[in-house]
């Protein structure tokens, strides 16, 4: 028989290593936990060394408000806090830390210095700790701000130390963090030294898009737009990827919630959602997300590490998501276009260099296309031609922003796929593919105006559903009938249908409204969206899967032409790449010219 052991009171020194535990995963959360404290102390530069991955040293200095030394004592003691007071005053947390146990849980596991100074002090402090003892005080010459070393993490706690991973494995967490800080407060100065070798001098900015492109490289902040949107009570900012710019993993895609790098499920899935029919799954593209919203609205007292939120409103959160990023990869037109190198106030994304007008003998567009403008004679000195999209002057809907203002066409690889040359590169082409996304573009555009055409049923069918989802019907009736479907009601719970819009008028009336109204009943208006953009997607589809035939010259070019006025060129509605574009800059470089 086993004898339980008594209970005891546990001292302050297992209190802290487990509290540690909580809070220091890895060196990585040693530099979150010190630089939102530099942040907070309103520093404008923060400069971060490492050694040994973070395992032998991290240390932050800053230049911020710095302390006396009373409050540096305190700031070492456990739930210490200058930003909190009351329980209610978590319900409007505006700074990075709050809880008052990070330096606390830090210093139990490490070898702990701090040296601190206010700028009207006419000395520093200096702090040594060692695996939770303070060992000394004293006064110290330092400049205003606060400089923390934390050497040798969890050298007391060798069940802790032996999960730390390679060097290597602990500096790219490391980087990560540094990376999200860095984004998060584009208006400080940030450096990063590993064992002595600089990897980051960031200075300070005023556009998240440069910021960007110091940590991320041009080819990710070129293919960027930006995000403006609110919903009056949360606004989103920030800029959203474009197709061709994607990677497997979600690296690229960074949340920050009231400033606050942290993220959500609800804020996942809505990015997600904004690009299902945009990307091939297992594909990510870059989201540098700035989502606003009242402080009582969103708890971050959910994770011990503050990496995750929970939203009061999700739903509204997730809906305002999906409509800002969707507009700002489907609205603005895209870097490189020719609408976009006429802007005079974009300032951003690379222009096009001028490309030779075609020639006279270009081969004729059909005369469905907009007619191409008269060429000057004999500019290009080659078989093939450059042929150019419809002149701004000319009818051309807002959205055209293929990555070509003007081409030429190469010739096809493999019976399959299209080769043009544009002034940016090559852009291999799957026909089908492209076909997919203008049939999709322009199904979906009846819908968007209201102006699905629709199919009388003869006889009307009468559908009676739950009155869950009678509910649901009934509100929404006007929506529905502004996609082709001709509904009304016919009783307590029943619905009389005597048309359908016609790309779905083959359907059982009664199975489609059963269906429609559950998604009604858990979306609203938006599951009712999306419903309607599958189904479009799938006969776009099927519609397309008969170009089974190579095409000729000139219907090729009209397929271009409509590829450059759709939306979302990059890629089929099913996610599938229509084009692959190889810039000038990469074929340098493949070849060694660069």
């Amino acid at each position: 028989m086993t004898v339980a052991a008594p209970i005891r009171v546990l001292s302050d020194a297992v209190i802290n290593q487990i509290a540690a535990g909580e809070v220091v995963e890895r060196p990585a959360s040693v530099l979150k936990e010190l630089v939102e404290n530099a942040v907070d102390a309103g520093a404008a530069r923060i400069e971060v060394d490492v050694v040994d991955g973070g395992r032998r040293l991290v240390r932050v200095r800053d230049d911020g408000s710095g302390m006396d030394r009373d409050n540096a004592l305190l700031s070492i003691e456990r739930h210490a806090t200058s930003k909190l007071r009351e329980l209610k005053d978590l319900d409007s947390i505006v700074t990075m830390g709050f809880r008052g146990e990070a330096l606390a849980a830090i210093a139990a596991v490490s070898q702990f210095t701090l040296i601190t100074n206010r700028a009207e002090s006419p000395a520093g402090t200096e702090i040594l700790v060692f695996g939770g003892r303070v060992q000394e005080v004293r006064d110290a010459g330092a400049p205003p701000g606060t400089d923390i070393a934390v050497r040798n993490l969890f050298f007391n706690v060798p069940a802790r130390r032996k999960f730390l991973r390679s060097a290597q494995t602990e500096f790219n967490h490391l980087r990560q963090a540094f990376l999200l800080q860095a984004l998060g407060h584009i208006d400080i100065a940030f450096s990063l030294r590993a064992d002595d070798a600089d990897v980051y001098r960031l200075p300070a900015c005023h556009d998240l898009q440069e910021r960007i492109r110091d940590l991320y490289g041009a080819e990710v902040a070129d293919h960027l737009q930006p995000i403006r949107f609110g919903s009056g009570t949360v606004t989103i900012g920030g800029y959203a990827g474009l197709p061709p710019c994607s990677r497997t993993d979600r690296e690229w895609q960074v949340v920050f919630i009231n400033g606050r790098p942290s993220g959500s499920p609800v804020i996942n899935f809505a990015i997600q959602t904004a690009y299902r029919d945009v990307l091939p799954g297992g594909r990510y593209a870059p989201v540098f997300l700035q989502v606003d919203l009242p402080s009582d609205l969103v708890d971050v007292n959910v994770h011990p590490a503050k990496k995750e939120v929970r939203f009061r409103r999700p739903t509204e959160v997730r809906d305002v998501v999906i409509e800002a990023i969707r507009q700002a990869i489907t609205g603005p037109e895209l870097p490189g276009s020719k609408r976009a190198a006429r802007s005079p106030d974009r300032g951003q994304g690379r222009s096009v260099p001028p490309v030779p007008a075609p020639k006279a003998d270009a081969p004729p567009a059909p005369k469905s296309a907009a007619p191409i403008p008269t060429p000057p004679v004999g500019v290009i000195q080659s078989r093939l031609d450059w042929t150019p999209l419809p002149d701004s002057s000319q009818e051309l809907p807002p959205a055209a922003k293929s990555p070509w203002s003007e081409y030429r066409l190469l010739g096809r690889v493999g019976g399959l796929y299209v080769v043009l040359e544009t002034g940016e590169g090559l852009v291999l082409l799957d026909p089908r593919a492209a076909h997919e996304r203008v049939i999709y573009e322009r199904l979906l555009g009846g819908l968007e105006k209201g102006k699905v055409p629709a199919q009388g049923l003869l006889p009307p069918a009468t559908v009676t559903l739950s009155p869950m989802q009678a509910v649901a019907m009934r509100k929404h009736l006007g929506l529905l009938r502004s996609m082709g479907f001709g509904v009304a009601e016919f009783g307590r719970d029943a619905f009389l249908v005597d048309a359908l819009p016609v790309w779905i008028a083959d359907v059982a009336a009664g199975s489609l409204l059963s269906d429609l109204a559950d998604g009604l009943m858990q979306g609203g208006k938006m599951a009712a969206r999306e419903w309607a953009q599958s189904l479009i997607a799938a006969i776009a589809g099927r519609q397309a899967m008969g170009l089974q035939r190579e095409l000729t010259e000139t219907e090729l070019h009209a397929l271009v032409r409509d590829l450059a006025r759709a939306e979302m060129p990059y890629t089929s509605p099913r996610g599938k790449p229509t084009v692959i574009l190889l810039s000038f800059r990469e074929l340098n470089r493949k070849f060694g010219r660069e």
